[in-house]
């Protein structure tokens, strides 16, 4: 290997893992630092990425497996029960929104920045992708309701599937035909790639199935993130064979066939490939980065500028008010998707790659390609920087009170307090006993089986709105390495330990920053459990007046029940509570269970 290969490899590494961790810790999309780093250190900077000089074409297969794993990884992540709750908007959305942001961008390359019509079309359909990653940067760090999530979600995957397949088309047109008009062979193309695609990837998924329930019984958690990732990138390239630009299609369909049948491994699968995807993806999009020099068509920046402030301030805002006229989308939820909308890495990769394959069209290319950048910049911008305010402004975002509750441990008092939770707010149980498990799903309720433990699971509950955590288990040292790791994946304040029993050594104190101690330092899970199977005790709704000596407030239901706030030392009982009572004849000492 060569010394600039080499350095440009290093170098690319270590500053795309260093964006990732930035990113993570300041839940910015990590697209806006890979460009920063790669204009710093690329042509336009320091010149020590040369990206062009030391990998040369041998990045174009890279690019395609980056967009198979995000596109596998989105497919993983959707919710088929939020398309069947939103299925209207989401079809507006895609249909209609993609439609008006894609003509729009490409008349305002070919007026403004003087693009043929063929690469004006290519750029106008490459850029309607706004991508599951840089979404779910957003997402993370501003709790948003759920028909927003479920739609910023959904467009954001599909958006770039049909970006990358129609901007695929035009790419075609342009190395065949070269300026002919378009035939009727090109819309069969797409139809039959539609077709191949949904059906090797559903093919695929079955498959994928069968070998992950397989890879369980070894009981090694990495086998089924491992198997996935390969068969991910044989899927697309499979596909890919059969019909030209209908691998992102498969990998898609794949990752939602793995996601509604597949249950708790794919928790595991989710977080492998983000481990791996956040290594390769951030070391490839540093190289992306640093294959433009923006300086070379500095002229041109004014006009590329006014073409993403028109996009994104007149074109996306119309294009979702004109989707969602007619739906139950509200006006306030209508302005937040219209003006968060940022651009994604998908639409650098699909850019990047047509670069590679039109050596013959230099200037074409890299005004796209600088055009492209600009625009997934200043739209990442502005959607880190507006996206919480703009939540609060209008009143889009969930409040804390609002937010679901994650109980780990299934036990008759978690139960009893599940069930009351879930009058008002969502309730899901995470245990590692499957007989527990199958105990709380029995009685309604959303149970994750999996290791309480394991990091990846809380952030997965996190995406999915449980930004909140009460550890009712019958053992005070793990219920505090529960808080402890929980900690590190939710927002400070959220997660709470319940005292198992009485005079036992701790971990934390009830002063620790990492947890708050739940409910009252007085009362004591195993005996409240004991208590309530012998009928002694129970969980009720009172009002804070009518509080007794056997009474312990658990929660406080805020703004007619629509929230609720887990009781701590410190805070005052006040208006609707849930309470653990006790009859009073068992109540020996005030605040002891």
């Amino acid at each position: 290997m060569s010394h600039d290969a080499l350095q440009t490899i290093s170098l690319s590494i270590a500053l795309g893992v260093f964006s990732y961790i930035i990113s993570r810790a300041y839940k910015i999309p990590a697209i806006v630092f890979y460009l920063v780093c790669g204009f710093v250190f690329g042509p336009a900077g320091f010149n020590l990425i040369r990206t062009e000089e030391a990998i040369g074409g041998g990045i174009a297969p890279m690019v395609e497996i980056a967009v198979a794993i995000i596109l596998f990884e989105g497919g993983l992540s959707l919710s088929i029960q939020g398309f069947r709750m939103e299925k209207k908007a989401i079809r507006r959305l895609l249909f209609i929104t993609i439609p008006i942001t894609g003509g729009a961008a490409a008349l305002l390359s070919h007026y403004l920045t003087g693009m043929p019509w063929l690469f004006a079309g290519f750029f106008g359909a490459l850029i309607v992708v706004t991508g599951p990653t840089v979404i779910g940067s957003i997402l993370k760090s501003v709790a948003l309701n759920q028909r927003l999530e479920i739609l910023l979600n959904w467009e954001s995957l599909w958006g770039d599937v049909i970006g990358v397949m129609v901007s695929a088309l035009a790419l075609e047109l342009i190395l065949v035909s070269k300026g002919g008009v378009i035939t009727a062979g090109v819309f069969a193309h797409l139809l039959l790639g539609t077709f191949v695609g949904s059906l090797v990837g559903l093919a695929g998924g079955v498959l994928l199935k069968h070998i992950v329930a397989w890879l369980e019984k070894l009981k090694d958690p990495a086998l089924s993130g491992i198997a996935s990732f390969g068969g991910a990138v044989a899927l697309f390239y499979i596909s890919g064979r059969i019909v030209e630009s209908s691998g992102p299609l498969a990998v898609v369909v794949a990752g939602m066939y793995l996601s509604l049948k597949c249950g708790d491994a794919v928790v595991g699968i989710r977080h492998f490939k983000e481990q791996i995807a956040s290594l390769f993806i951030s070391t490839l999009f540093v190289l992306l980065s640093a294959f433009v020099n923006p300086m070379e068509l500095i002229h041109l920046w004014p006009t590329m500028l006014a073409v993403a402030f028109i996009l994104g301030a007149v074109v996306r805002p119309l294009a979702v008010h004109l989707a969602m006229a007619g739906s139950d989308v509200t006006l306030r939820e209508r302005w937040y998707m219209g003006v968060i909308g940022p651009r994604g890495i998908v639409a650098v990769a699909t850019a990047s790659y047509a670069a590679f394959l039109l050596p013959g069209f230099p200037y074409e290319m890299k005004v796209i390609l600088n055009q492209t950048m600009a625009i997934i910049f200043f739209s990442g911008v502005v959607a880190t920087v507006l996206c919480r305010p703009l939540a609060s402004l209008l009143k889009v975002r969930v409040p804390h009170a609002q937010t679901g509750i994650l109980l780990v441990g299934s036990n008759p008092m978690s139960r009893e307090f599940a069930r009351l939770l879930s009058r008002h707010v969502p309730v899901a149980f995470l245990e590692t006993r499957r007989d527990a498990c199958s105990l709380a799903t029995d009685q309604g309720f959303q149970t994750v089986c999996a290791d309480m433990l394991s990091a990846d699971v809380y952030e997965e509950a996190s995406r999915e709105g449980y930004d909140r955590l009460v550890a009712l288990t019958r053992n005070n040292a793990l219920n505090e390495l529960v808080a402890l790791r929980a900690a590190s994946h939710m927002a400070p304040g959220r997660v709470y330990r319940g005292v198992a029993r009485r005079a036992e050594e701790t971990l934390l104190t009830g002063n620790d920053n990492v947890a708050h101690v739940a409910f009252s330092d007085g009362f004591f899970i195993t005996e409240a459990v004991r208590r309530m199977e012998k009928g002694h005790a129970w969980l009720t709704e009172k009002e804070a007046d009518e509080l007794g000596d056997g009474d312990i407030p658990l929660a406080r239901l805020n703004g007619e029940g629509k929230g609720v706030l887990i009781m701590r030392p410190g805070i005052d009982p006040s208006g609707t509570l849930i309470c653990y009572s006790r009859k009073e004849k068992t109540a020996a000492k005030v605040g002891a269970p």
